[in-house]
């Protein structure tokens, strides 16, 4: 019976560590899948706040406080550039160009009056 005895403990044991070695494999999954958006989360949010042109006629325009206003160059679809003087934070600069905005940049002009200016 000893020996009978020792196998049936032994086997206990096996089926107790690959209960663990399963638990463990599961949580490593779980924490793996939970850290998983977080990181995705962040990668996507940080394009967002860069500073420059957006996408779909935005413009985020950085200052580091200072309030400045600089003039941007402004494309739309078929290539024609307009004026455009910005201020700090996000401006839409969609509504009063008549075709989608393509791109916008920074010309260099600096303290203009926020609004638009025409054709360049």
């Amino acid at each position: 019976m000893d020996r009978l005895e020792a196998a049936m403990n032994n086997s206990k044991y096996l089926r107790l560590a690959g209960r663990i070695t399963a638990a463990g494999s599961i949580m490593i999954a779980m924490l793996g899948a939970a850290s998983a958006p977080a990181a995705y989360a962040a990668v996507r949010y940080e394009p967002r706040m860069s500073c420059g042109y957006q996408s779909w006629g935005e413009y985020r325009h950085c200052d580091g406080g200072t309030g400045s206003t600089v003039m941007l160059d402004v494309q739309d679809i078929w290539g024609n550039i307009y004026h455009y003087c910005v201020g700090p934070g996000v401006t839409d600069l969609q509504p009063v160009i008549r075709w989608r905005v393509t791109g916008a940049w920074w010309n260099g002009d600096v303290g203009c009056n926020p609004g638009y200016y025409g054709p360049a």
